[in-house]
C-alpha cells in the first residue's frame, strides 16, 4: 500500500491465498489487527502443486485509484520474485 501511495478508505476488498502448509492462522486475521476492520476480506488455500513455493502467501488488493494499471508497483518479497521475475523489483 505504501508503494502504491494507496490509503485505507480507497480499498474495495482483498484477497488473501496461502499455499497448503500455512495452517496456524488466516491471513485475514492480520489484516483486521492492522486496522482494516470494514474493508472485505478473503482467504483461499493455493493449489497444491508439485515444485511450487513452500509457505507463500498471496495478496491481491482491489482499489479504486486514478493510477493507470502500468503504473501500479508489484511487490514480491524474498524467494516470491520467482512467481513473477518480469514484475520483481
Amino acid at each position: 500500500m505504501h508503494a502504491n501511495d494507496i490509503d485505507n478508505s480507497s480499498l474495495i476488498s482483498i484477497f488473501f491465498t496461502a499455499t497448503p502448509d500455512i495452517r496456524s492462522e488466516f491471513p485475514a486475521v492480520a489484516a483486521r489487527s492492522l486496522g482494516l476492520g470494514d474493508v472485505p476480506l478473503l482467504c483461499f488455500v493455493e493449489m497444491d502443486v508439485e515444485g511450487a513455493l513452500p509457505r507463500t502467501l498471496r495478496v491481491m488488493v482491489n482499489v479504486d485509484t486514478d493510477k493507470a494499471r502500468g503504473e501500479i508497483q508489484h511487490i514480491y518479497l524474498r524467494g516470491a520474485t520467482a512467481l513473477r521475475q518480469d514484475l520483481a523489483q
